[in-house]
């Protein structure tokens, strides 16, 4: 059975069940001690993630002392017991404690409970477009460049900061503040950093940057504490910190969040990736203490693609500390277990489990098993690598995100940002204690310096921050200082609302958007007169780049199923033609440049008649002008009949040939049975003509049998009938 602590960058236990058949000196469970803590000091094997800061050295294993007093008095007393103290945050006190005094030190009356680091998640891995997109332009066009501003960048890591840097992506002069929480140093550990800065710099290039990098909960009230000094505006945090709280932004991170709050920055955070990653109910417990997440099933299902880890964070309603005792299993597709946490929870220790298990591809289930509760209690689930199924997406947003203090952001994709919907896996609210998040829905899915394609409510945040800092810097040009609550009023005013109407848990007031003018495309469809199946039908438009805007520009027309179209004038962009789709590229196109393109619209025979859509957008902006094509249905007669009255006609008498159904015009033709033509009346209006039984001389036409044709014109077309007999006598 193959158990590995993997890689994490969880908030809360970084480790995994541990099973060895090797004696511990550690018991298996201890009241005022984290289980995988013990696990770790019995010498579980430890693989940790390069993007946070390693939890053993040697003899040693870092360790959050949670003290009953001031944790800067007990400091002192465990320096004489070999312990080494790093920091203090309040009642909480960090330090490398050797495995030996573990127990020690969890026995002193001062200590409450001993447990290790909360660890962050960044919450999306994956010159951005939201510069045009957002409207970012428009402030560069008049001056406004985030200067004044200064905007914190706190995540797990900054490594390619160097490249990024030297690739031009970063100014170095906009960095005016470095600091390492972790000891490990600042450009080490994850890229994600990075990416977040590049996208805030993009947007304000002018504004000024504090790169800051954190490992531990420790680490992030520091962080904030000392921002809070240096006058930082406003705070991006693309991070999530699980099985820290109840869903209700009330835990030990979202209350460092809140203190930022208090002292007027703006906390933009992102929203999380676990739509789809989260479980959120009030189990039963079946007889033999499973929990049963709805009738008949007590398995919450994942699938492993390729080798990773897997982590699962469970936490239930009995904040800060469990009255009840649940315990977290995961099982292979043999229904081997094959991770557990199993933390003893007496009053002590808080409700949470958590699983880091590195898996082979394949089928696992989550479990959870009551050990000891007396009532229902409302449980919480989160995958932070791995879709669940069944899951539910409601109050899926990690702390703290959650926070009433904190913006929170959503995420909508870049092909996706005109219309909708939401990326599938951004989190959504409401919180646990039924307040609206997230508050705006921001961009993601844009290129990047770090990764090619940047997908996940991380990016999003990063664009509503730099935004934020755009709003905040022209207001002070204009000699105004917004407030906290008037920066956070002009944020969602400039929401465009999506989904349901009004504020909702998946938009929050809707995606922002900062345009005062979008993209403009109008179509013209140049049919003169009624439009039938068999014709062809040429359509123009006009596109015109925003005066505030320079840059690429692509108009994309689609049209409705069975019909197609060929590109004749291009307008000097790049184009294409697939099958229903046309395309038109431009790469470059300066502030209020127009194009006009022309394509032809081609209608098959025996099209069906109707009133049709034709779809278009340019820069994602939907095209106005002409957008309805009617079809009238087909005019030519399925069979055409020429009779003529009378039949037979006397000499000197006349005889009118009439076209059924009716046509605009009509020409007959009289031959004698040899052959030869008679008469030819040329075209004539109207369905019928009258013949006065003269041929083209002038001459009455003898009598005798006489063959008579016709052909008649239908909306441009000529159509001929069958021959008829036609008798002539005295």
């Amino acid at each position: 059975m193959k158990t590995v602590l993997g890689p994490v960058f969880v908030a809360l236990a970084v480790l995994t069940g541990w099973f060895s058949d090797q004696a511990s000196p550690f018991p298996l469970s201890h009241p005022k001690v984290e289980g995988l803590l013990l696990q770790l000091a019995g010498g579980a094997p430890l693989a940790i993630s390069a993007d946070l800061p390693p939890l053993v050295q040697g003899n040693l294993i870092l360790v959050i002392v949670e003290t009953l007093g001031e944790a800067s008095l007990l400091a002192k007393e465990l320096s004489a017991r070999g312990v080494m103290p790093v920091d203090t945050l309040g009642s909480l006190l960090k330090a490398w404690i050797p495995r030996d005094r573990l127990l020690e030190v969890a026995e002193l009356p001062e200590v409450q409970y001993l447990r290790l680091p909360y660890r962050p998640t960044p919450l999306g891995r994956l010159q951005t477009e939201g510069v045009t997109v957002l409207g970012a332009s428009l402030f560069h066009a008049k001056g406004v460049l985030g200067q004044g501003v200064r905007v914190a960048v706190i995540d797990v890591g900054f490594s390619s900061l160097a490249q990024a840097i030297r690739a031009g992506e970063i100014d170095p002069e906009a960095i005016v503040g470095k600091r390492d929480y972790t000891g490990t140093g600042l450009e080490s550990g994850s890229s994600h950093g990075t990416a977040i800065a590049q996208i805030v710099h993009n947007l304000a290039p002018a504004a000024e940057l504090f790169l800051v990098r954190v490992g531990d909960e420790v680490g992030l009230g520091r962080a904030v504490a000392d921002l809070i000094e240096q006058g930082v505006d406003i705070i991006v945090h693309a991070v999530g910190w699980a099985n820290t709280e109840f869903g209700d932004g009330r835990g030990l991170v979202s209350e460092i969040a809140r203190k930022a709050s208090q002292a007027g920055v703006l906390w933009v955070n992102a929203a999380g990736n676990h739509a789809q990653r989260h479980w959120l109910g009030t189990p039963r417990v079946l007889p033999d203490g499973w929990a049963e997440f709805a009738p008949g099933l007590s398995d919450l299902e994942l699938r492993v693609q390729i080798p990773g880890v897997v982590q699962i964070a469970l936490t239930w309603d009995e904040w800060p500390r469990a009255s009840s005792d649940f315990d977290l299993f995961l099982f292979n597709a043999q229904g081997e277990i094959v991770a557990s946490s199993e933390s003893l929870q007496a009053a002590y220790a808080p409700p949470t489990e958590f699983i880091s298990y590195l898996a082979d591809p394949g089928r696992y289930t989550v479990r959870v098993r009551a050990k000891n509760t007396s009532r229902p209690v409302p449980l919480e689930i989160f995958s932070l690598a791995h879709d669940l199924n069944p899951y539910v997406p409601e109050s899926s947003i990690l702390p703290p995100g959650n926070a009433e203090e904190v913006f929170t952001v959503g995420a909508v994709n870049l092909g996706s940002w005109a219309t909708g919907p939401q990326a599938p896996y951004s989190s959504q609210g409401p919180t646990r204690d039924g307040r609206l998040k997230p508050d705006l829905a921001g961009l993601d899915g844009t290129r990047n310096f770090v990764y090619p394609q940047f997908f996940g409510t991380s990016a999003a945040v990063a664009h509503v921050g730099g935004m934020a800092a755009l709003l905040l810097s022209q207001a002070r040009q204009e000699g105004e200082d917004l407030a906290l609550q008037e920066l956070w009023k002009l944020l969602s005013r400039w929401a465009v609302d999506f989904g349901a109407p009004g504020p909702d848990p998946v938009y929050g007031q809707g995606r922002l958007n900062l345009f005062v003018e979008a993209t403009k495309g109008e179509r013209r469809i140049l049919a003169y007169g009624a439009i039938y199946p068999g014709q062809t039908v040429e359509v123009e438009i006009t596109v015109r780049m925003p005066s505030t805007q320079i840059g690429g520009l692509e108009l994309r027309e689609i049209l409705p199923p069975g019909l197609s179209g060929t590109i004749l004038d291009p307008g000097g962009a790049d184009y294409t033609e697939e099958g229903r789709e046309l395309l038109w590229r431009w790469n470059l196109l300066l502030p209020g440049e127009t194009r006009t393109v022309r394509y032809r619209l081609v209608i098959p025979e025996n099209f069906p008649a109707g009133t049709y859509a034709l779809t278009g957008t340019a820069n994602r902006t939907p095209l106005a002008g002409d957008s309805v094509l009617h079809v009238e249905p087909d005019p030519l007669p399925k069979k055409l009949q020429v009779r003529c009255a009378p039949n037979p006609v006397r000499m000197g008498g006349t005889v009118a040939f009439t076209a059924y159904p009716e046509v605009e015009q009509i020409r007959v033709y009289v031959h004698d049975l040899s052959g030869r033509l008679v008469y030819d009346s040329v075209w004539q209006p109207g369905p019928t003509h009258q013949w006065n039984l003269q041929d083209m001389k002038g001459r009455i036409v003898a009598s005798g049998i006489y063959l008579y044709w016709a052909e008649v014109q239908v909306a441009g077309k000529i159509v001929r009938s069958g021959l008829g007999r036609l008798l002539v006598i005295r």
